[in-house]
């Protein structure tokens, strides 16, 4: 705890450090405080083309919730300043294969009806009316649309809405899903199969995992395949098609975990207790290459929210420990198709604002076209680093610091390429700066 407190004391001398983008490594989205989010991210996604989008409960300079974009260089309210203007809460984000961008929650229209808006590029449109608030948004390979919530049929029960690009229908026909209780979450498979999850139960009075396979609805796993005691809040797919859930629930040693689907049966993901997370999971995701991760309200052992991956063989902490950082809850992940890690929710910067925190699971090795003033690899590290400067930081000092702010490697730049021996400094998390660029803190670790 100590160490962590002083690593915050550290922090507070380089508030706007930034982490080269070949460091594998958590940043701040845009750098320190560029999206400023004045209150909870609670929904993060990305579309085809890498653009990043937020949402939730914070507010533009008129006191409205918006759709904040990242595209690559700045962050933007979509559709400019107040081109949404939402009053309520928004949960929940997607998009399709065209760029068009999906938002729902409790945006209430002027007839008082929620809905769901849709930015086509131009402009915003209210894309379709429901009796309650949407808490899931989903888009599949083939551009169908699925919404999920509190709303209800005409026999008072929760179901799953499909858009096909032509009308809404309740997907797998009239009353067939019949959710006794809200939906948190909906994702699909290459095979076109959709899944959907949350609080609703099954005849055993527990939640479930339901299929959809385009025209009937079963319980994933056959009745209590999954046997989850309380609520599911998330579930994915990865690329081989398997399905995996989380939330609420626990194993039989009280622990929160990712079950998975292969197709045969439900299983915890890595074997009991192999995450072992000590609170809920929020939400979780898959990449191109099928690595798992989640995140939520569990923490590690410095008693901070991390993000937990799962490569196919272990869990660990992405970014190490205590490399995110988050003092509060994580609520939503998402990949781009370059393969970053995205978080964001409850947790917060120096400036005490939420952010989107990004972690650059790039190549270690730069291009060689690669024009940035100052370039440090590999990262993580073994026994040295390279240090690539243009040639007016010749002359500057380097110094690096432990995590505990404490200096225990300095010396002078004088080439464009420069060795920095590591042997003698333990694994960990160091810092350097160049006090010709001391705005630009690097975060180095060295294995």
């Amino acid at each position: 705890m100590k160490k962590s407190i002083l690593l915050l004391i550290f922090l507070n001398f380089f508030p706007n450090f930034t982490i080269s983008v070949y460091s594998q490594s958590w940043s701040e989205l845009g750098g320190f405080n560029s999206l400023a989010a004045n209150d909870v991210i609670y929904t993060i996604c990305s579309d085809l083309n890498g653009n990043i989008y937020a949402a939730g409960e914070f507010q533009n300079s008129l006191g409205k919730k918006y759709v904040a974009k990242w595209d690559g260089n700045n962050w933007t309210e979509l559709g400019g300043l107040n081109a949404l203007a939402s009053s309520n809460n928004l949960q929940t984000l997607c998009t399709d294969s065209l760029g068009n961008v999906y938002v729902a929650g409790n945006m209430w229209n002027s007839s008082i009806q929620l809905y769901i808006g849709k930015w086509n590029g131009v402009n915003w449109s209210q894309f379709q009316i429901f009796n309650n608030s949407i808490t899931a948004l989903h888009t599949d390979q083939q551009g169908n649309i699925y919404a999920g919530g509190y709303f209800t049929n005409g026999a008072a029960k929760k179901y799953v809405a499909k858009w096909n690009g032509i009308i809404w229908s309740e997907l797998g026909g009239n009353n067939s899903l019949a959710a006794n209780s809200y939906i948190n979450s909906i994702c699909s498979d290459s095979m076109g199969n959709v899944y959907a999850a949350g609080n609703f139960t099954n005849s055993s009075g527990n939640t479930y995992v339901a299929k959809c396979n385009g025209t009937s609805w079963t319980e994933l796993g056959g009745l209590n395949g999954l046997s989850s005691n309380t609520i599911i809040k998330t579930i994915c797919s990865d690329p081989l098609g398997n399905i995996y859930a989380a939330g609420y629930f626990t194993n039989i040693s009280g622990k929160k975990y990712v079950a998975k689907w292969n197709g045969i049966t439900w299983s915890e993901l890595g074997g009991l207790n192999s995450l072992g997370a000590n609170n809920n999971i929020l939400s979780i995701c898959s990449d191109s290459v099928g690595n798992i991760y989640a995140g939520g309200e569990f923490t590690n052992s410095q008693g901070l929210k991390y993000i937990a991956k799962w490569d196919g063989n272990s869990w660990s902490e992405l970014g190490g420990l205590g490399g995110l950082g988050a003092t509060q809850d994580i609520t939503t992940i998402c990949t781009d198709p370059s393969g970053r890690i995205y978080a964001a929710g409850i947790f917060f910067n120096n400036a005490l604002n939420n952010y989107v925190a990004v972690y650059g699971n790039i190549s270690n090795t730069p291009s060689l076209n690669d024009k940035k003033e100052l370039m440090i690899y590999p990262n993580p590290a073994g026994s040295k680093i390279n240090l690539r400067t243009e040639m007016k930081l010749i002359g500057s000092t380097y110094q690096i610091f432990s995590s505990i702010g404490e200096i225990v490697l300095s010396g002078v730049i004088v080439t464009e390429n420069s060795n920095i021996e590591l042997g003698s400094l333990s694994k960990g998390t160091y810092f350097i700066t160049i006090t010709q660029d001391a705005k630009r803190t690097f975060k180095i670790i060295k294995e």
